[in-house]
């Protein structure tokens, strides 16, 4: 399978013969999976699991006849790579590997989540926020270990394996633990009365995982395979088969609603994801009739799933010179003023972005549109973190000069890093910039058109004025309103 996984040098050969209706049998498959619980594994002598439910009844809608091997996952990838009328599950896309086969689905989406005891107060909104936590206990040596530290995180416990890791916390030795949505049932299962006492407070990071088939597979058949995936997402059989393997998490739609922690731009508010442009979202997909499937995580995430995968929603972004190529571009639906910052009282004098060059550090967030604006500018004193509110207290402790914000979010940033306006001053404005919705640039001409067509009519009709100034009730919104 997949970077994160071990495998099982199991061999099973299984005949799946689907419903009594006519098979198609000039498209003979070979479908290949390895060892995987809970999403494909052997269990009393049968193969089964979530993804496996899936295949099974994917190949019924199809008609399609197809012969299955378990095999190591190594195998499996270099078997699909080479042979005709194969498919390989369930299996991420990557860049390297999206390249190389066709693809369907997603069927299954791998999160790595912060857990925490149900009822803790501790809330995570950013990767900051989990920095500041006390401890977090992890997996020696696990991707997710060194993920953590490659981020900066300096409050991690590790632990031999996952059960002393999920016992850490539930001893309160530590406030969080990390781990995934497909390793935690079957850890809680093992714990025993752990099973109602733990919860997920936020993603750090998503992989989609799919049914890839080989190149040499006739695209008709691929396509026949995504429109009854489609079709299973709509009339609500993938989502029942994923409550049965997977109970309290959201299944992959069709689409990908991707937002960060943003306000008053996008937000979690009361364990729902809120915001002038989440609302504006969550009207076109209702109209659409696209289920509301909007989750929140870290810009990066986000950001790295609109582009690798197709039919991901990502909002609100900048639409810049450097990412114009990257996405499909939905409004505009908002606009801002990027402005430098300084601590109240520096003396500092900034008058052009010359001026800003000969500071010796600008605190600047890892991947935003202000950053990107400043490196594209040949700025190279950036200290770069990812959290907009190290680089307040960046600024206010003295390890940089200036960080740059925008004028509609920069009070909730401030605010949320503990501190007030009144400690910041206003230097320069650098630019206005208009953000939109951007859609993955492999999404279909048609799909992109639907969205466009259904936010033009939102502000023909004033539902679009109406959300906007629920929060923020004196904003000017003419040079938005044109199509």
């Amino acid at each position: 399978m997949v970077k994160k996984i071990a495998y099982f040098l199991v061999l099973v050969i299984l005949m799946i013969t689907g419903c009594n209706s006519k098979k198609n049998t000039n498209n003979h498959l070979t479908i290949l999976s390895e060892e995987y619980a809970p999403l494909n594994f052997t269990q009393e002598g049968n193969f089964t699991g979530q993804v496996t439910e899936v295949v099974e009844e994917l190949l019924k809608i199809t008609h399609n006849e197809a012969t299955m091997d378990v095999v190591p996952w190594e195998e499996g990838y270099k078997r699909v790579l080479t042979e005709s009328n194969t498919a390989l599950f369930t299996t991420v896309m990557t860049p390297e590997r999206k390249k190389h086969l066709q693809w369907v689905g997603p069927v299954t989406a791998l999160d790595t989540n912060f857990y925490a005891l149900k009822g803790s107060v501790i809330v995570i909104k950013t990767l900051e926020d989990a920095k500041n936590a006390a401890s977090i206990a992890t997996v020696r040596g696990h991707y997710t270990e060194e993920m953590l530290k490659e981020e900066g995180f300096a409050n991690l416990v590790s632990c031999q394996d996952d059960q002393a890791a999920l016992q850490k916390l539930y001893n309160g030795e530590v406030q969080l633990y990390i781990s995934t949505n497909i390793a935690m049932p079957a850890l809680l299962h093992r714990a025993g009365d752990l099973n109602e006492e733990v919860e997920n407070l936020f993603t750090v990071s998503t992989d989609l995982a799919y049914i890839a088939f080989s190149p040499s597979t006739p695209s008709t058949l691929v396509a026949q395979w995504q429109t009854a995936l489609d079709t299973m997402k709509r009339d609500g059989r993938f989502d029942a088969i994923y409550a049965r393997w997977l109970p309290g998490e959201m299944p992959p739609g069709i689409f990908q609603l991707m937002t960060e922690e943003y306000p008053p731009i996008t937000f979690m508010k009361e364990g729902k994801p809120a915001g002038f442009v989440t609302d504006m979202v969550r009207e076109i997909v209702s109209r659409l009739d696209i289920p509301d499937n909007i989750r929140l995580t870290s810009w990066k995430n986000a950001y790295n799933m609109a582009l690798l995968y197709p039919n991901v929603i990502l909002f609100s972004a900048e639409r810049t010179a450097k990412r114009e190529a990257l996405f499909r571009w939905v409004g505009p639906v908002g606009k801002n003023n990027v402005i430098f910052y300084a601590k109240k009282g520096s003396g500092i004098v900034i008058n052009s972005l010359e001026d800003a060059k000969q500071m010796e550090a600008i605190a600047t967030t890892t991947d935003w549109f202000t950053e990107q604006y400043l490196q594209q500018h040949g700025f190279t004193n950036l200290i770069s973190s990812v959290s907009p509110e190290e680089n307040v207290r960046q600024l206010i402790n003295g390890e940089a000069n200036l960080s740059i914000f925008t004028d509609l979010t920069v009070s909730e940033i401030v605010h949320s890093a503990g501190y007030s306006m009144e400690d910041l001053e206003p230097l320069f404005t650098v630019t206005q910039t208009y953000f939109y919705i951007a859609i993955s640039k492999d999404t279909s001409e048609e799909v992109y058109q639907e969205w466009v067509a259904a936010l033009n009519t939102l502000k023909q009709e004033g539902t679009f004025k109406e959300i906007y100034h629920n929060y923020l009730p004196d904003a000017e919104l003419d040079d938005l309103m044109a199509p």
